[in-house]
C-alpha cells in the first residue's frame, strides 16, 4: 500500500516531466502519483509520461487549481498520506522520506499535522540557488498568517510555506478542501483554514526538500490584481490580528495597487491599513517596492542570494 498519494495539478505544461520524475524517484518511500489536467481532455505532454503516473484524471477545463488538488485527494490511494507537487516545481529524492516520521509521529500523538519544509528557488529554466530557504521556520503553534505576513522579510528568504513542500493526513486533506472559488492566495486560503481545525498543528523542518520555480510562465502570482487579494482578505479583517492584517495588506494589496498605478486601490488600501494597525517597517517597504518593476527586483533578489550564505539543505542532494 503507498505510503504517499502525490496530487499534482497541470495544464500539460513540459516542466509535469520533471515534477513527475522526482515524486516518482523518492528514496525509501512508497508514492502513488495522481496527475490532474485541469483540461477537457488529456494532452500529449501527459499520455507520455503514463508509466510513470498512476492515475490520470481530468476536470473538464478551466477549473482552477483547488478544485484539482481536491479531485486529486479523492483519487488518493486508500490508507495512503497526501502530498501536493505543483507541476513546475520538483522535489528533492530524500523529500518525503524526512517528512513522514515526522508527520506520522504527530499523527500517533492525536494530531492533525500539516509539515511543511524549505526550499531552493530558482527562476524558470534556471538552475537552483545554492542557499536554503526561508531564513525563519514557522514557529510552534505560531498561526500561519502571523508568521506569513507580520514582519515580512525582504528578498528570497521571506517566510514562505510552499505548496510543493506540503505534507498531510488524508483526513486533515477531506476536512479541508482547498476552496475552489479563489482565483489567487489558494495556498495560503488552505493553511490559514486548515491550522483552524481543532487539533490542527503545522511544523516546518529544516532540510530544504523541493524545488520551488519562481516567475513560471502564467503564474496567477507574478500579476498585480489588488482587487483579488482584496476579496480574498476582506474574509479575515476582525478574524486576524490589526496587526497582520494590516501587514497583509500593506505588503500585498497596497503593493499591488501601486504597481497597477491605480489611485482608487491606493486610497482604500490607505484606509484599511488605518483602521488595523500601523503597518511593521518591513512591510511598508515592500509596499513602496510596487513602484519598481517586479522582473527588476526579482533578478536583484536572485542576484543577491547567488553571493551570500544560506541554510542548510541538511545533507540532500
Amino acid at each position: 500500500m503507498p505510503d504517499v498519494s502525490v496530487v499534482i495539478p497541470t495544464t500539460g505544461r513540459p516542466s509535469l516531466a520533471e515534477a513527475v520524475a522526482t515524486a516518482r524517484a523518492q528514496r525509501g518511500v512508497s508514492v502513488h502519483v495522481v496527475v490532474v489536467c485541469d483540461l477537457a481532455e488529456v494532452p500529449t505532454s501527459v499520455s507520455e509520461l503514463r508509466g510513470q503516473i498512476d492515475e490520470i484524471v481530468c476536470t473538464g477545463g478551466g477549473r482552477r487549481g483547488s478544485h484539482a488538488r481536491n479531485l486529486g485527494v479523492r483519487h488518493a490511494a486508500p490508507g495512503s498520506h497526501v502530498a501536493f507537487l505543483d507541476d513546475d516545481d520538483a522535489w528533492l529524492p530524500g523529500k518525503l522520506a524526512a517528512q513522514l516520521p515526522v508527520l506520522e509521529r504527530l499523527a500517533g500523538e492525536g494530531w492533525l499535522p500539516v509539515v511543511s519544509s524549505r526550499t531552493l528557488q530558482r527562476k524558470a529554466g534556471a538552475d537552483p540557488l545554492p542557499s536554503a530557504v526561508p531564513g525563519t521556520l514557522i514557529a510552534d503553534g505560531q498561526r500561519p498568517e502571523d508568521y506569513l505576513f507580520r514582519r515580512r522579510q525582504l528578498g528570497v528568504a521571506r517566510q514562505s510555506l510552499p505548496t510543493s513542500t506540503l505534507l498531510t493526513t488524508i483526513t486533515v486533506a477531506t476536512k479541508c478542501p482547498w476552496d475552489e472559488s479563489l482565483p489567487r492566495h489558494q495556498d495560503w486560503d488552505w493553511l490559514v483554514r486548515a491550522a483552524r481545525l481543532p487539533g490542527a498543528k503545522i511544523v516546518q523542518i529544516e532540510e530544504a526538500t523541493a524545488v520551488y520555480t519562481v516567475g513560471s510562465p502564467g503564474s496567477i502570482s507574478a500579476g498585480a490584481d489588488w482587487r483579488t487579494s482584496w476579496a480574498w482578505a476582506q474574509r479575515w479583517e476582525g478574524v486576524w490580528a490589526p496587526a497582520t492584517f494590516a501587514d497583509f495588506v500593506t505588503a500585498q494589496t497596497l503593493r499591488y495597487a501601486l504597481q497597477a498605478r491605480d489611485r482608487e486601490g491606493v486610497r482604500e488600501m490607505v484606509r484599511a491599513i488605518r483602521r488595523n494597525s500601523v503597518p511593521s517597517a518591513s512591510n511598508a517597504v515592500l509596499a513602496a517596492l510596487g513602484l519598481v518593476p517586479r522582473s527588476a527586483l526579482e533578478r536583484v533578489a536572485m542576484r543577491k542570494s547567488r553571493t551570500t550564505g544560506g541554510v542548510p539543505t541538511g545533507g540532500q542532494q
